[in-house]
């Protein structure tokens, strides 16, 4: 069993273009981003009982990935392969695609918006259903339905009971565990 080749810049693949975004401009972004991980969890505090604090994973995440976007960088100024830092892809142009960005960032402000005073169950399922409702087809809605469900009360038990992060019950405060 042979792997199948990587695609090359320009190359399609079911009609639309295979592109590969520029090294350069990735690893300034992983930078980036490690660095404001780093200074938004400057104020975090202790953990009582807990030899490190809240701040040490998020900043152990954001230290990999400023040594991996500095490798990232570094790779993409040996090849100057002639890619652009920014190429307008092919998916622009279609609108189911644009319908399909625009819903999860719309998802995503939602979830910032009403988590509060909805809570995480609530927002977490209304987010992840309609999310799964468009992206898959609707006439899977009982799937749909079923991951929903068990997909956030899983990650309200996974990070609220282990991992300790303090989720927003909302209007489910009553009934919190």
């Amino acid at each position: 069993m042979t792997l199948p080749r990587r695609q090359v810049v320009g190359a399609k693949h079911k009609g639309y273009r295979v592109v590969k975004i520029n090294d350069v401009l990735s690893g300034i972004f992983f930078i980036l981003f490690a660095g404001l991980i780093f200074f938004l969890t400057k104020d975090f505090r202790l953990m009582p009982g807990q030899n490190y604090g809240a701040s040490f994973f998020p900043r152990t995440i954001a230290t990999a990935m400023g040594l991996l976007g500095v490798i990232l960088f570094i790779q993409g100024r040996r090849s100057r392969d002639g890619t652009p830092l920014i190429q307008v892809l092919d998916w622009v142009s279609s609108p189911r695609h644009v319908a399909n960005f625009l819903l999860v960032i719309g998802a995503l402000i939602f979830y910032i918006t009403f988590s509060d005073e909805l809570g995480f169950l609530i927002t977490g399922f209304i987010c992840l259903f309609s999310l799964l409702l468009w992206l898959r087809n609707p006439k899977y809605w009982r799937g749909s339905l079923a991951l929903s469900v068990v997909s956030t009360v899983a990650l309200q038990i996974f990070f609220g009971q282990f991992l300790r992060v303090p989720l927003p019950w909302g209007l489910l405060q009553e009934y919190a565990w």
